[in-house]
């Protein structure tokens, strides 16, 4: 008697099965596969983590305390110091400082809030004066006329043995 299966599928032309010798090579390719990818992974991660990692200004000293006469807004130019990945940078920055009182000092961004041009100080009128397009601010940063549509940005600072330290990073609160 002879027995034939029905419903058996056919092999696939070009499939044989896969030989021990074969199936040994596939597992040592893989083990030394997942070897490598945990052995180069923190490796990898070493190297990239600098392009994850948000550049921080470093704090600079942009003046002595007592070199900013009271009430008298007083232009000063400085490097600030940026950590990028591996390397700092310097920039060459600028700001103006209002020393309120001998304790309080405003450090203002020396771009106005219209469009980026560089504002000064008229001393006949007390008033930083913007050229560009006539926009005007009090000694506080605050708009008197103008298009400007914000007060003038102020830099974060700290001050530290009679030294006014900047970060170059605009404050994100006004004090008043």
């Amino acid at each position: 008697m002879s027995f034939e299966w029905k419903n058996q599928p056919e092999p696939k032309p070009g499939t044989e099965p896969v030989s021990r010798r074969k199936f040994l090579s596939y597992l040592i390719g893989g083990i030394s596969g997942a070897i490598a990818v945990a052995v180069a992974s923190p490796l990898i991660g070493y190297f990239l983590s600098p392009i994850w990692k948000k550049s921080t200004p470093l704090l600079t000293s942009i003046a002595r305390t007592t070199d900013i006469p009271a009430g008298q807004p007083t232009f000063v130019t400085y490097e600030q110091r940026m950590r990028d990945g591996w390397y700092i940078t310097t920039r060459s920055k600028g700001a103006w400082i209002v020393n309120r009182d001998k304790e309080e000092f405003i450090v203002f961004d020396p771009r106005c809030t219209h469009l980026n041009c560089p504002y000064y100080w008229d001393e006949d009128k007390q008033i930083f004066k913007c050229p560009c397009h006539d926009g005007e601010f009090d000694i506080e940063g605050n708009v008197l006329q103008g298009p400007p549509p914000r007060p003038l940005d102020r830099l974060e600072i700290t001050i530290e043995g009679g030294n006014i330290l900047a970060s170059g990073q605009i404050t994100k609160e006004r004090k008043q």
